[in-house]
């Protein structure tokens, strides 16, 4: 098993977590470009890539299906239609687009719903953006598994 998990910064200058979880253990590190995090990917060809980042905005209203899925269950997902958001969703959209033309599969995650699930702890991390990008990657493994539950696009695992 190889997959990836990505917590993705709405701009590049911003660090992007970045893990790779094997059958051997896991391997963290920050990113900042598209290109950055490309590279990383065709370097270790994963399986799964679990982003936590919206990858399309809501077509009416400011909640997507999705999110409100989130929202019944107790979650606080951010509305991707808020401007603040709207960066990260165009980042995310067009990275995804690269990715899976370049034949890999993706997935969209909520690391902090994912956390809950997994029952892991919400105390301080040295990198947070490196602990959300491992969360991410647990959730790939969950979902390469078939233990997963699709919320009309974002993937927890159960």
């Amino acid at each position: 098993m190889k997959v990836v998990g990505v917590d993705l910064a709405g701009k590049p200058e911003n660090p992007t977590g970045f893990c790779l979880l094997t059958d051997e253990g896991s391997q963290t590190k920050l990113l900042f470009s598209d290109e950055e995090i490309l590279k990383e990917i065709e370097e270790v060809k994963p399986e799964c890539i679990a982003i936590d980042a919206p990858l399309w905005l809501p077509r009416n209203g400011i909640w997507r299906t999705s999110d409100e899925k989130l929202l019944k269950r107790g979650f606080q997902p951010v509305s991707p239609a808020f401007p603040t958001m709207r960066l990260l969703v165009i980042r995310a959209s067009r990275l995804v687009k690269i990715i899976r033309d370049g034949g890999y599969f993706v997935i969209e995650v909520f690391s902090h719903a994912s956390e809950k699930v997994l029952g892991l702890s919400k105390e301080p991390r040295k990198n947070q953006d490196e602990y959300d990008a491992l969360i991410c990657a647990l959730t790939a493994k969950a979902y390469s598994e078939g233990k997963y539950e699709d919320l009309d696009g974002i993937i927890i695992p159960r």
